[in-house]
């Protein structure tokens, strides 16, 4: 379990780099919806800043998007480390780890989906991933307050 999750953490830093350098794509795809025109005429307006209030209220979902799927890519990390040194909470810190990855996919993912492509409709979807998320936390921190390590002091020296 341990290395699943480490595996998980570093694949959702990968990704979370993918969809930021995304980002002028998703760009171009929410100007192109907003303005109702095609692709190449939204183009023009794919400079800082963005070119009115819409572009910009779903261009911050989808950088809010990016940021959380980073950070709980970290934490998996963190998280698979924990699990990896500590002689407890090894279920608890898998069933944390299951909770922010459901939490990521549908918070961050639904973010990707209205920002970019206007699926407003699932903007319920977006606290239920962020209640999961922060259900994830506390059970990393009740592995991280079960911790005993593998190795004592005195077995090292």
């Amino acid at each position: 379990m341990v290395k699943l999750v480490l595996f998980l953490g570093v694949l959702f830093g990968a990704t979370a780099v993918v969809a930021g350098a995304m980002e002028h794509s998703v760009r171009g795809m929410i100007v192109s919806d907003v303005s109702g025109g095609d692709a190449e005429e939204a183009g023009a307006e794919l400079s800082d800043p963005a070119p009115n209030a819409e572009v910009a209220k779903r261009l911050s979902q989808y950088e809010t998007g990016v940021k959380y799927h980073m950070y709980h890519g970290l934490a998996l990390i963190g998280l698979g480390v924990v699990m990896a040194i500590s002689a407890r909470g090894q279920v608890l810190g898998g069933i944390a780890a299951v909770s922010m990855i459901i939490g990521v996919t549908l918070f961050s993912g639904t973010l990707y989906l209205i920002s970019a492509l206007g699926m407003t409709q699932l903007i319920m979807v977006v606290p239920i991933g962020g209640s999961i998320m922060i259900l994830g936390w506390i059970l990393f921190l009740i592995t991280v307050l079960l911790f005993e390590p593998l190795v004592d002091r005195e077995d090292l020296e």
